[in-house]
């Protein structure tokens, strides 16, 4: 794993920065667009472990939520969640090193100097190679920690009422979301295509 993404990240650089000089009016057109746009577009930080759906339960601020009363019962839910909240941190400490990689593989494609259409599209079709060869990294991780969260569901619905079963979904469901990239809003899209067209009228 480690010997393919070095290759992997030696590809990148090689591409991403072999672009032939253009002329100084068209370097200092691109200069300008890329500037506007990197001002408008703030991509969020890659996150391969958030990517396999890790994070960690709060437990003492889940038995606050749940007002679990019976002693016995909220000893049973406090275990189950920390024993939950250990695999996870094995199978994060165990993928440390191969999360870190694919973060840097991420981060390079991402930050690649944009071009002409051509070499556009040949970063497009790069990124869309590392995006799947992420994929098959991530996948069997992500596999191992859902199988983690059914376990733990089906454990605390033995224990929970109804009411509380739903409120810790509910709470879980939130926590997941929050692994997602946030999508930019329709007024963010909207004022950066606004930017681009302006950069592009106003150019020499």
């Amino acid at each position: 794993m480690k010997k393919q993404l070095i290759i992997t990240i030696f590809f990148i650089t090689s591409v991403c920065y072999a672009e032939p000089q253009r002329g100084r009016m068209g370097g200092i057109r691109s200069l300008q667009n890329n500037s506007s746009q990197s001002q408008v577009r703030k991509v969020t930080a890659f996150s391969a472990s958030k990517v396999a759906g890790i994070f960690y339960y709060d437990v003492s601020k889940i038995l606050k939520k749940l007002k679990v009363k019976d002693q016995a019962i909220k000893t049973k839910v406090s275990g189950s969640l920390r024993e939950y909240n250990r695999n996870v941190k094995a199978i994060e400490k165990t993928n440390k090193d191969d999360f870190e990689d694919l973060n840097a593989v991420m981060k390079i494609a991402r930050t690649a100097p944009r071009g002409n259409q051509s070499s556009n599209n040949s970063n497009q079709n790069m990124i869309f190679g590392v995006r799947k060869r992420i994929s098959e990294v991530i996948r069997p991780i992500k596999s191992k920690i859902i199988s983690l969260e059914v376990n733990l569901n089906e454990r605390l619905k033995l224990l929970l009422d109804e009411n509380q079963f739903k409120k810790f979904t509910k709470y879980q469901n939130k926590k997941k979301e929050n692994l997602m990239p946030k999508r930019p809003s329709s007024r963010q899209n909207s004022n950066s295509q606004i930017q681009r067209r302006g950069g592009q009228r106003g150019g020499f």
